[in-house]
């Protein structure tokens, strides 16, 4: 038995409503019927009383209710004790970023944070958007900055920050010399690209793009990070779609131009785990949004 899941089987004890709980709670009704039937194969014991309406409890589930309350009561004393002793000390806010949100988001976010909170210790950590949701999950980072999507629905994500696409080519490139460039004009060049399984929301944006511009490459070729797909380009292994914070990448052999074609724009999500409790994540997200990012 965990504490979430005796969270759950109070809330849905006090209203006696599996609907009503699951509103409550923030989750689907299937998702808060099975995890109060794994609680009670855990207990092997029946804990609810299903032939009434509402619920009701066995003596089981009773004695549960009772002690229940009084443990979620000193888990929130205990969450709040800590979060006060965090504040008086500093504490500690650990967070993911994606390498091009590290570019140009991360710095001036961070400054206006360590200016509010001086006393805070921040570890960052430069992680695929995959990584860092796996990473939330397992209790490994307080919030990360990702790319979308994020369809795992225990995560809260709020928008943070957008920017336009550029065009990264080898400077060598018949193109290069243009001030501005459009994607169809670069058909029978390749195309690098993030994998898959490092940046899959990512990748399928770029190629949407791409294809909505009329530009059909030769070849694709895939990079796990952006430091990479950057040093292909000035390889001469073909040309990138990337974020305009990318310029900020002095890649030898690399010049970056402005799209003349219609995008949708980059988005950059902050995301956290709500029921995690970590301290501090409300002030940064405040400061996400007020900090002013120039994408010129």
């Amino acid at each position: 038995m965990d504490i979430r899941q005796l969270r759950y089987f109070v809330t849905l004890a006090e209203t006696r409503h599996f609907g009503q709980a699951a509103g409550l709670l923030h989750i689907a009704q299937p998702a808060l019927s099975q995890q109060i039937k794994q609680l009670e194969d855990e207990l092997q014991v029946e804990l609810l009383d299903r032939s009434t309406r509402p619920v009701g409890l066995t003596p089981a589930g009773i004695a549960l209710l009772r002690e229940g309350r009084e443990i979620l009561s000193k888990v929130a004393r205990a969450e709040a004790l800590t979060r006060q002793e965090s504040r008086k000390d500093g504490g500690r806010l650990v967070i993911g970023v994606t390498g091009t949100a590290a570019l140009e988001f991360a710095g001036p976010v961070l400054r206006a944070f360590g200016k509010r909170r001086p006393n805070v210790q921040i570890s960052l950590r430069e992680m695929s958007s995959p990584d860092q949701l796996a990473a939330l999950e397992r209790g490994d980072i307080h919030i990360g900055f990702v790319r979308p999507p994020v369809e795992d629905e225990r995560i809260s994500i709020r928008l943070v920050h957008t920017e336009p696409f550029c065009v990264a080519l080898p400077a060598d490139h018949p193109q290069a010399q243009r001030d501005s460039i459009r994607l169809a004009e670069l058909n029978g060049t390749s195309l690098v690209i993030f994998a898959r399984d490092e940046a899959p929301g990512f990748r399928d944006l770029m190629l949407h793009v791409c294809r909505s511009a009329g530009y059909v490459p030769k070849t694709i070729q895939d990079a796990p990070q952006m430091t990479t797909m950057l040093c292909l380009v000035g390889g001469g292994f073909g040309c990138a779609l990337v974020p305009v914070s990318a310029r900020h990448l002095a890649i030898p052999g690399v010049v970056y131009r402005p799209l003349l074609d219609y995008s949708p724009l980059v988005e950059l999500y902050a995301a956290w785990m709500p029921d995690k409790h970590a301290p501090f994540i409300s002030e940064l997200l405040d400061v996400s949004e007020k900090v002013q990012i120039s994408t010129s």
